[in-house]
C-alpha cells in the first residue's frame, strides 16, 4: 500500500539523530509537509524559481514539533522531490488512452485486461492504477495542474510545476513542467501560401551556383580570345 510506498528510501528511523539520520516518512508526516507546502503556494509565497530555503525550514520545524523530530530542511526538500516524480507519474498515467480519471476519490482508473497489460511492462505503476492517490490535492497545488502532453489544460494561469531548488539544473524532464500555453504565441503566423510559392519558384542552390559559375568561366574565355597563355583570373 501507500505507507510502504512512503518508506521505500528508508533504512533506519532517525530518533533525534539530526541530519546524519534516515527518516521514516510515514504517510502522516508526508501528509503534513506537503499540506504546510501546499498553504504556501495557495497564499502566493512561493517564487518563480521554487521553494525559499526559509521554507522549508518552516515546513521542518512543523514537523519536528508534531512528531518530535529533528528533520532538516534538505530532508523535506529531499523528500519533496520524491513527490514531485510521483506527479509526473500521476500525470503521465491519467493520460493514458482508456484512463478515466475519478475526480471524487482521486482514482486513475482502467479495464482489467488494459490494466493486467500495462502493469505486466510497468511494474511500478501499478499502486497509482485502480488506487486513490494519496496526496492527490496537495501536489496538484504545490506542482501544478497542466502537466505533461497538455492534460487538463484550463487556464494560461493554472499553476505550473517549479524545480524545488536552483541547484537541480533539470533533474526531470523540463518539458513536463511546462503549460501547453507558453510559447505558441511566440510563432509569428505568416501566410503559409505566400511561403510555399517562393519555395516553388526557387531553383536548386547548387544547381543555380554552379550554372552561374559556368556561365562566368565561358564567358571569361570568350574575352580571352583563346590565347592560351593569356588565360583570366
Amino acid at each position: 500500500g501507500w505507507t510502504e510506498m512512503d518508506n521505500v528510501e528508508v533504512t533506519a528511523a532517525s530518533g533525534n539523530s539530526g541530519k546524519s539520520g534516515v527518516i521514516v516518512w510515514t504517510s502522516s508526516m508526508t501528509n503534513t509537509m506537503l499540506g504546510f507546502l501546499a498553504d504556501l503556494v495557495a497564499k502566493g509565497k512561493r517564487t518563480s524559481s521554487g521553494f525559499r530555503e526559509t521554507h522549508l525550514k518552516q515546513c521542518a520545524a512543523v514537523l519536528n514539533e508534531q512528531f518530535k523530530l529533528a528533520i532538516s530542511s534538505d530532508q523535506v526538500r529531499n523528500h519533496l522531490k520524491k513527490w514531485r516524480k510521483i506527479w509526473v507519474r500521476v500525470v503521465n498515467l491519467k493520460n493514458l488512452s482508456g484512463a478515466l480519471w475519478d475526480e471524487d476519490t482521486c482514482t486513475i482508473r482502467l479495464g482489467e485486461e488494459h490494466y493486467a497489460g500495462h502493469c505486466m511492462t510497468h511494474k511500478p505503476d501499478a499502486p497509482f492504477l485502480n488506487n486513490p492517490i494519496e496526496h492527490y490535492h496537495a501536489m496538484a497545488t504545490i506542482f501544478g495542474t497542466t502537466g505533461a502532453k497538455g492534460m487538463n489544460a484550463r487556464s494560461g494561469n493554472d499553476l505550473l510545476s517549479i524545480d524545488v531548488d536552483d541547484e537541480e539544473n533539470g533533474e526531470v524532464n523540463g518539458e513536463i513542467y511546462t503549460s501547453p500555453q507558453v510559447g505558441e504565441s511566440a510563432h509569428p503566423k505568416g501566410p503559409p501560401k505566400k511561403k510555399a510559392k517562393v519555395v516553388k519558384v526557387l531553383e536548386d542552390p547548387l544547381g543555380a551556383i554552379l550554372k552561374d559559375g559556368f556561365k562566368l568561366v565561358a564567358e571569361a574565355l570568350v574575352k580571352s580570345g583563346g590565347d592560351d597563355d593569356d588565360i583570366p583570373d
